[in-house]
C-alpha cells in the first residue's frame, strides 16, 4: 500500500469512529455525568471544548456506554472550541472563525478579514499555533476557507447553540472532510 493509499485509509477509519462513537455516545448527559455543566472542567471544560449537544468534554470518562471499555474513547466525538475559534479571531488577517475537534485533528472554518478566502501559510501557521496553544492534544490543524466548507460548520455550530438537532452531521461533517482536504496528512 502506497502512503497515499494508507493515508485514505486511515482517514476512513478515522471518520468511521467518528461516526460509531457518536451514534453510541449521545446517551447518558444528565446528572449523573461527573463532568457535567458546572463540574470541575466547568461549562466549557479545561481545553474550551464546548459541552452541549453531540459533544462532551474530553476529560470525561464516566459516559456509560454498551461498549466502553474504562478507558478514555470518548474523543472521538465532534467538538465544538470556542475558546481556540476566539484565539484564532483575535489574530490580524481573521474576521470569523469556527473550530471543530474530532480526536486529535481540528477543522477550522475561518473567514478573512477582505473576504477573498485566501490565508498565507504564516497565517494558517499562526491558526494552528493558536488551536494548539489552547488544546496541546491536538497533532493535526486543517484550515479552510472554503465557502461551503465555512457555511456549514457555522450552521452546525448555530444549530448546536440553539438547541436544534444535529441528527445526521456527523456523516455530512466525513464526506465535506474529505472533500475539502482529500491530502489530509
Amino acid at each position: 500500500m502506497n502512503p497515499k493509499q494508507a493515508k485514505k485509509s486511515i482517514l476512513i477509519l478515522l471518520s468511521a469512529m467518528v461516526i460509531s462513537s457518536a451514534a453510541a455516545g449521545c446517551g447518558n448527559t444528565g446528572a449523573n455525568d461527573a463532568n457535567g455543566a458546572n463540574g470541575a472542567n466547568g461549562a466549557n471544560g479545561a481545553n474550551g471544548v464546548r459541552q452541549q449537544g453531540m459533544q462532551t468534554n474530553r476529560q470525561n470518562t464516566s459516559m456509560q456506554r454498551p461498549t466502553q471499555t474504562g478507558a478514555n474513547d470518548n474523543e472521538n466525538r465532534i467538538q465544538i472550541a470556542d475558546r481556540a475559534a476566539e484565539q484564532i479571531v483575535a489574530l490580524q488577517g481573521v474576521r470569523t472563525a469556527n473550530v471543530l475537534v474530532t480526536d486529535n485533528n481540528a477543522y477550522v472554518a475561518a473567514v478573512t478579514d477582505d473576504g477573498q478566502g485566501k490565508l498565507s501559510r504564516e497565517t494558517e501557521d499562526r491558526i494552528a499555533q493558536k488551536v494548539r496553544q489552547v488544546d496541546p492534544n491536538i497533532r493535526n490543524v486543517f484550515v479552510s476557507t472554503n465557502p461551503d466548507f465555512v457555511d456549514r460548520i457555522n450552521a452546525y455550530v448555530d444549530d448546536v447553540q440553539q438547541g436544534r438537532p444535529v441528527a445526521g452531521f456527523v456523516e455530512q461533517f466525513n464526506e465535506m472532510i474529505q472533500r475539502v482536504f482529500p491530502n489530509a496528512r
